[in-house]
């Protein structure tokens, strides 16, 4: 028989695309600490082979059962449950979204009340309502000047409790959020700890703590991470917490790579694995699986060292803003919302007042020009996460975009005299455009503008 070779001639616009962006080499100070383009200065090369292989349906008993394991899969969650003093821990290839339905599910019993906080992720929201819960609401009353980022208060929270309790409407279930995209992180086992210590008699609590893997492995933070609850267990031995991770954004994971943890009675990591095999996709990514397996070890040996690592690049970074002459430190940002007890701020995360150099929106646009990827705009202030895929190269070239752009604005301040009282020169080669004193016209502004577009160093000197 005769075989026939197909030419593949069809347009993949999607593979494309994705592998420009690939080429371009971005350095993202956003999520996804493998996604950024270097290696890590602690552990080196991040396992790319991870994105390459291990997918393959030659499983089953060569392998592990992904809802019921007993074997490798079982063993390598042991040594995460380890890391996370957790009881058990579970790897979900469906990302937090499907993590948080599985917590939620192995929680709730039919016809449970649950207080569910307002800014909690939105797969939370919509599976309460999906399953049928009597859900009320705790509501952030703690805001910064922009109203941008909110939290709730302790106070707002225990009266809500007690509240509903006294009211005859006792919550069974509480849904909390441990940590905001942009840095705010509470002190859940104190909460928990003043809750109970109150006569809330809730026993069942859900915390997303979707951004907090890293916490786990820093001094500073980690008595605030949602599995620090051992005194707590010994005074209420009738608790049931779980909490989740995503862990694609905080390690070296592929995407949708998540965590669900869980502390509690007897019974709670077999409901866990009966939830998760009702609601995870029954052709779970073994790709994903290994990047969990991998970033386990990795977190072992170097987590410490990874977290350390990534506050030493923030004192870096603001050491070089300090410097800026627009910018500076006063434009730096390390703090919200701390005047409370239950309220910190994540220390790898910095808030930039770019309103000297331009809106958040340009300078944003910018910064991708420069090959800087930033997601987070509020206002005219940046919000930059070093997390560990964040390295020396990558806070270098941000400092020296920023630096660009600094003094692209003061060309642009020349552009609006007319008249220049220094040299403009792009680099390379290094020979002036315009010289002190010389009239800046739109001809020359279109110029300054093709060079930096073109990747031109501009100096005004």
């Amino acid at each position: 028989m005769n075989a026939r070779v197909i030419n593949m001639t069809g347009s993949t616009p999607v593979l494309n695309r994705l592998k420009y962006l690939r080429e371009r080499k971005f350095f993202s100070f956003h999520a996804l600490p493998k996604s950024s383009y270097g290696n890590s200065d602690i552990i080196g090369e991040s396992n790319d082979e991870l994105t390459e292989h291990f997918e393959c349906s030659v499983t089953g008993e060569l392998f592990d059962s992904f809802f019921f394991p007993s074997g490798i899969i079982s063993e390598s969650q042991n040594l995460t449950a380890k890391l996370y003093n957790s009881d058990y821990s579970f790897y979900i290839t469906g990302g937090t979204s499907t993590a948080n339905q599985i917590a939620i599910s192995a929680l709730y019993k039919k016809g449970d009340r649950v207080l569910v906080d307002k800014n909690c992720h939105q797969s939370v929201h919509f599976h309460t309502r999906a399953i049928g819960a009597e859900v009320h609401y705790i509501c952030p009353d703690l805001r910064t000047e922009y109203e941008e980022i909110s939290a709730w208060s302790y106070e707002n929270l225990e009266k809500t409790l007690l509240t509903l309790q006294g009211n005859g409407k006792i919550c069974d279930m509480v849904i909390l959020t441990a940590q905001s995209y942009e840095g705010v992180i509470y002190d859940i086992p104190g909460v928990l700890a003043r809750l109970l210590a109150a006569g809330i008699t809730t026993r069942k609590f859900f915390i997303d703590e979707a951004w907090g893997s890293l916490n786990y492995f820093s001094e500073d933070i980690r008595p605030l991470t949602v599995m620090n609850i051992d005194s707590l267990l010994e005074q209420y031995p009738d608790l049931e917490i779980i909490c989740t991770h995503s862990a694609h954004k905080s390690l070296f994971c592929l995407r949708q790579a998540s965590l669900i943890h869980c502390r509690g009675t007897d019974n709670l990591a077999e409901r866990i694995e009966t939830a998760k095999y009702s609601i995870h996709t029954t052709s779970p990514s073994y790709p994903i699986i290994a990047s969990l397996d991998n970033a386990q070890a990795v977190m072992s040996e170097h987590g410490n060292a990874l977290a350390t690592h990534s506050r030493s690049l923030v004192d870096k970074f603001v050491k070089g803003i300090s410097s800026l002459k627009k910018l500076g430190s006063e434009a730096v940002s390390r703090q919200i919302l701390n005047s409370h007890w239950h309220v910190h701020y994540d220390p790898t995360k910095v808030i930039l007042d770019v309103s000297s150099i331009g809106t958040g929106v340009e300078i944003k646009q910018r910064l991708c020009e420069e090959n800087i990827y930033v997601k987070r705009v509020i206002n005219n202030f940046l919000l930059f996460n070093f997390h560990i895929g964040i390295n020396e190269q990558a806070v270098s070239a941000l400092i020296s975009a920023l630096d660009k752009i600094c003094q692209d604005k003061d060309i642009q301040r020349y552009s609006e005299n007319e008249i220049s009282d220094k040299f403009i020169i792009p680099y390379p080669p290094g020979v002036p455009l315009v010289f002190p004193g010389e009239v800046i016209d739109e001809v020359i502004k279109s110029k300054i503008e093709s060079h930096r577009k073109s990747g031109f160093i501009i100096i005004a000197a």
